[in-house]
């Protein structure tokens, strides 16, 4: 009873923020219809192109939000959500990212064009090159295309009618590129991460369409939920927490907990005495909290404390308090990631309308987290190199614009420093790429480790990295460059017993007295390393010294 009361909850909060949606929605065509604005670039985001959302679509910010990053991270031309319900012989377009101006939103039949390839048995299609016979059907044109990839998204409409009879729905994740290379490991891993990630969303989607609830109890999930919708990173999923449950309860402890390597963690604590308790560690059963974790149900059974039961460990109590309440955080799957801990002074604060609203607000903050992470993986995958962990050159060009932004208003230095191993070609052709990578990423570990909080190591492309050297003149800069260079010459690997050295040469450029704009800097320090190549390699050349000395 109380699983269908919280499932009928849940779905009078989706009529509830549809029908918002859809007043929303009316208000806006009301005022003339106009098309949805593209956000014009920060200042130096020049590259980005971002795609508009077609005003007709059926689509959701948050699915669209996804599916841009996806687009971008891979450099796609659409990315898109298709959606069919149970029976339904025809998908639509629930949200799409794209580039291009021919995008059908008219549904179109399942079996349509290369999408009909996606069954059962076969979830994937990858196709590199797309033959010109195969038509893509969310496309009302025929163009080139390069690379096409679909994957089917697992959103089964059994888990929440405990009827294995029950019909699931279809969603479906196609991207497609000009690019015709085949699909990396690298890029695969950022689709599926994105396939899980609206996977979470669609099924949430569906539970809340199955779920009713009071008027108070919508009202009351409603603020919690707009509270968490809003965020996505991991720490502003916390703090949002915190937040929403101090507006549904007014209590005077709050504490999430994630469980980590055996061990369950306080990630952050708020209230009486949090200060205590911030990244502090326990054994996996340790406490009510563990209890907790390991039971996948509220703890204690009262919601009452008296001080007699131990919170996070069984050697630690808190005192002053008399209401206690512990959620699990509970994935989809009902694999426990952590607890939410909330305690107050006054007695009988958390009645069992409370619980179950607190409840779905901790299914959802679960929800969230494990969406953070994803977030966190997809931009981590996006903004490093595959190969050496360093940032790549993208985030290179976006922080060398920031770090100038600062440097040009706050009137402090900033050098740029190019480096490039010598002979590379030769490592690779005599020893192998293999040994070729291993060399790289040993380089970039010391490349890593030379390097301030404050600064940026970069892996510039091929054999070339790069450092920004944020608030550091060129006499600091050129002695941080030797240090790495001369740790870099003291590397020695072994090949089949033979011991192997490498070298490598760097070129300086400083702001302001180099240069002004990050194109010159780049310029100026890109001529400086040619002529360390010029004069024998393995060694370090600032630009203004190399004026100096024509």
């Amino acid at each position: 009873m109380e699983n269908l009361i919280l499932w009928l909850s849940i779905a009078l909060l989706a009529l509830a923020l549809l029908l918002l949606t859809i007043r929303n929605s009316e208000k806006k065509q009301a005022k003339g219809g106009a098309a949805e604005a593209v956000p014009a670039p920060a200042t130096g985001q020049a590259d980005y192109q971002f795609s508009a959302r077609p005003q007709s679509l059926p689509s959701s910010d948050n699915f669209h939000l996804q599916l841009e990053i996806l687009r971008q991270a891979l450099g796609l031309t659409t990315a898109v959500l298709l959606w069919a319900k149970p029976d339904d012989q025809q998908m639509q377009i629930l949200s799409v990212a794209s580039l291009r101006d021919d995008i059908n939103a008219e549904p179109f039949p399942k079996g349509s064009g290369i999408i009909g390839g996606i069954r059962p048995e076969r979830p994937e299609i990858a196709v590199c090159p797309v033959p010109h016979h195969l038509a893509i059907p969310y496309y009302s044109t025929t163009r080139k295309t390069g690379g096409f990839l679909a994957l089917s998204i697992p959103v089964t409409a059994a888990v929440i009618s405990n009827d294995k009879n029950f019909p699931a729905a279809s969603a479906i994740l196609a991207v497609d590129r000009e690019n015709q290379a085949p699909w990396t490991e690298n890029e695969r891993e950022l689709i599926n991460l994105t396939c899980r990630k609206l996977s979470q969303d669609l099924l949430l989607g569906r539970r809340m369409e199955e779920t009713s609830r009071n008027k108070e109890a919508i009202h009351q999930i409603c603020l919690g939920m707009q509270e968490l919708n809003q965020v996505l990173g991991l720490q502003a999923v916390f703090e949002a927490t915190i937040k929403t449950v101090k507006q549904l309860t007014a209590a005077d402890f709050i504490a999430i907990s994630l469980l980590e390597n055996g061990e369950h963690r306080i990630v952050k604590a708020s209230g009486h005495k949090s200060g205590h308790f911030d990244n502090l560690s326990f054994p996996a059963d340790d406490g009510l909290v563990g209890q907790a974790i390991k039971m996948r149900r509220w703890m204690p059974t009262t919601a009452n404390y008296q001080g007699e039961f131990p919170v996070f460990t069984n050697t630690m109590r808190i005192a002053g308090l008399e209401s206690l309440l512990i959620l699990p955080l509970l994935k989809d799957e009902g694999e426990a990631i952590g607890a939410l801990t909330v305690a107050g002074r006054r007695p009988d604060m958390f009645p069992r309308e409370r619980r179950e609203i607190l409840e779905v607000i901790a299914f959802q903050v679960a929800t969230k987290i494990e969406l953070g992470r994803a977030h966190e993986k997809i931009f981590q995958l996006a903004a490093t190199d595959g190969l050496t962990g360093l940032s790549n050159h993208r985030t290179f060009q976006h922080a060398f614009d920031n770090m100038l932004h600062r440097a040009l208003r706050q009137s402090t230095p900033l050098t740029v420093v190019l480096g490039d191993l010598d002979y590379f070609k030769k490592i690779n052709d005599t020893y192998g790429h293999p040994f070729g990578d291993a060399v790289l990423q040993e380089v970039a570990k010391v490349m890593a480790g030379a390097s301030r909080k404050v600064d940026l190591a970069a892996r510039y492309g091929g054999e070339e990295f790069a450092l920004l050297l944020e608030d550091s003149d060129i006499a600091g800069a050129r002695k941080q460059a030797e240090r790495v260079r001369k740790a870099i010459n003291g590397l020695e690997f072994d090949h089949e017993g033979n011991k192997i050295k490498i070298s490598m040469s760097f070129g300086l450029a400083a702001f302001p007295q180099d240069g002004e704009s990050k194109v010159d800097l780049v310029n100026k320090a890109d001529q400086a390393l040619y002529r360390a190549k010029e004069k024998g390699r393995n060694m370090t050349v600032c630009w203004h010294e190399m004026r100096r000395t024509e």
